[in-house]
């Protein structure tokens, strides 16, 4: 069985006068199933999986990052705030949920590792592409 996953479906919408009211409904997450993909595609991975949260450029503001208690991180500055470099093996453990630092909150980032599992196709290679994909996003 593939787990649940917040997808960018964010619920309870604001009202068509906008966001800016200060009686606007606090927004809930809609969560799916994982939807495969080709495991050796890192963009549609990140669209698919990642860009609800972080943002399409990956800055954090995906469009379900409005319901979230923690704004999503800034995939694009990585290597910039972790001394020039974003090892494989730290982004593996961020994936697995084995390096959540104590400001992500509750962790309401799917620990992806364990559902790449249960996706047809090579969970090392989903990894790798993912990876892949975001160091070309990195600013320098």
């Amino acid at each position: 069985m593939v787990r649940m996953f917040l997808v960018a479906a964010v619920l309870a919408v604001a009202p068509a006068t906008g966001w800016a009211q200060a009686d606007k409904p606090v927004p809930t997450l809609k969560k799916e199933a994982a939807k495969p993909t080709s495991s050796s595609d890192g963009a549609q991975m990140y669209t698919s999986y990642c860009a609800a949260c972080h943002g399409k450029l990956g800055k954090g503001d995906g469009p379900a990052a409005v319901a979230l208690k923690v704004k999503p991180v800034d995939l694009t500055s990585l290597k910039k705030n972790h001394g020039g470099t974003y090892s494989t093996k730290d982004f593996e453990e961020k994936i697995n949920g084995m390096a959540m630092s104590a400001s992500h909150g509750s962790t309401e980032m799917p620990v992806w590792g364990p559902i790449f599992r249960e996706i047809a196709g090579s969970p090392e290679l989903r990894i790798f592409n993912l990876k892949k994909y975001i160091d070309a996003m990195q600013v320098p």
